[in-house]
């Protein structure tokens, strides 16, 4: 049977934890986490809720040699691990996993690190492990949903996926609070986003093609701006089969200019000025200062236009997600953290079989996939309109 192993017990590990737990009763949990004050503060609470089935264990998995981290796999019989740390340890945990035969998971965003991945695909194979990146929110969730949607079409024209984790009650000039990893932030409005536009794959800077967009009170006009990282499989599976691909994160209006100053001015930089790196500078100003904790809201918005059995329809999936005071997990870590545990047990249930480094485009059953989200209070309301 084997046991599920969380790598990383922040706000994002946590939760998965926290879902494995609730939904798959035949399981245990083991979370591998370095700070051993958080370690034993999520041992005592999740212990507390689901008791005898959850323990951690204190690992740097920056110290750790590729045998150690087999070790640690083997030696506790882990047999889907998830990977909720920084996005540089993925293609070191895809490695170590494979080579152990166990079936790996991670967050993703970093279209590089992906790509990395993808090159372990036959040792995957001939191991009979499956891997699948970028299986958080986006990349991840709205990914598996949107391809899903694009499947039902027999001519597609555009596909936009429009996300975004937003305060309930907005604070700073930023009006943004803390909810994943900074690092992660910077990294999404830095690196380049990959798009389709007429038929073709095409490099676009992120932080640019600013737009209006509207969702109900108390959200009212909100702004979206491209970001690396959101398509994740998308453009390379849709090209030629689809004139225009894109993603964008949402923000309440006046975000994107602030960063754009940022970057334009070299605060996001990572040639050091003296001995500081200005980057690394910024990214702890903005943990410092940014609130955290507070009630959060992640929006989104999925539209396809094409043709269905010769009409020409537009379809809009839209989610507004809020954190559930019950528990308190944020909107962030719902809609990020439970849709890769997911997917995890899916695979230990053996729903998906595919096997290698697979994108979740593919592997992960769509119809299912939305069910499980549902029995979360993970709701899409979708809008169905002939057009012209």
């Amino acid at each position: 049977m084997g046991r599920y192993g969380v790598f990383g017990l922040g706000l994002m590990g946590e939760a998965i934890c926290y879902d494995l737990l609730k939904f798959d009763h035949d399981m245990e949990v083991i979370g591998f986490e370095k700070d051993v004050v958080r370690s034993e503060s999520i041992f005592k609470k999740l212990n507390a809720w689901f008791p005898n089935r959850f323990r951690t264990i204190q690992v740097d998995v920056s110290k750790l040699s590729h045998e150690d981290l087999m070790e640690l796999l083997i030696s506790n019989d882990i047999s889907v691990a998830f990977g909720a740390i920084d996005y540089s340890f993925n293609p070191k945990l895809t490695r170590a996993c494979i080579d152990s035969k166990v079936h790996f998971l991670d967050l993703g965003g970093n279209p590089e690190i992906v790509i990395s991945q993808k090159k372990m695909n036959g040792k995957a194979q001939s191991n009979g492990v499956t891997v699948i990146p970028d299986c958080g929110l986006a990349p991840g969730m709205v990914n598996v949903i949107a391809a899903g949607i694009m499947e039902e079409f027999s001519v597609l024209e555009k596909c936009k996926i429009r996300v975004g984790g937003l305060p309930q009650y907005p604070k700073t000039i930023l009006k943004y609070q803390q909810v994943f990893s900074i690092r992660g932030l910077t990294n999404e409005y830095l690196e380049d986003a990959i798009v389709i536009r007429n038929g073709k794959k095409q490099v676009v800077e992120s932080l640019t093609e600013v737009e209006t967009l509207v969702f109900p009170e108390p959200w009212g006009e909100l702004e979206a701006f491209q970001t690396a990282g959101g398509t994740s499989s998308l453009p390379d599976l849709y090209e030629g089969r689809i004139q225009e691909l894109d993603y964008k994160t949402i923000r309440f209006k006046g975000h994107v200019q602030f960063f754009q100053f940022l970057k334009e001015f070299g605060f996001l930089g990572d040639d050091p000025v003296g001995s500081v790196s200005p980057r690394k500078m910024t990214e702890f100003l903005l943990s410092k200062h940014l609130p955290h904790g507070e009630p959060d809201a992640v929006l989104v918005r999925i539209t396809v236009v094409g043709k269905q059995d010769g009409v020409r329809i537009k379809k809009e999936l839209e989610l507004i997600d809020l954190m559930d005071s019950e528990n308190g997990y944020s909107a962030m870590a719902r809609t990020t953290a439970f849709p890769i545990s997911i997917i995890g047990q899916m695979i230990n249930r053996e729903v998906i079989t595919a096997r290698g480094v697979v994108p979740g485009e593919i592997a992960v059953p769509k119809a299912e996939f939305l069910s499980q989200l549902k029995k979360r209070g993970i709701i899409f309301t979708q809008k169905i309109k002939k057009i012209d």
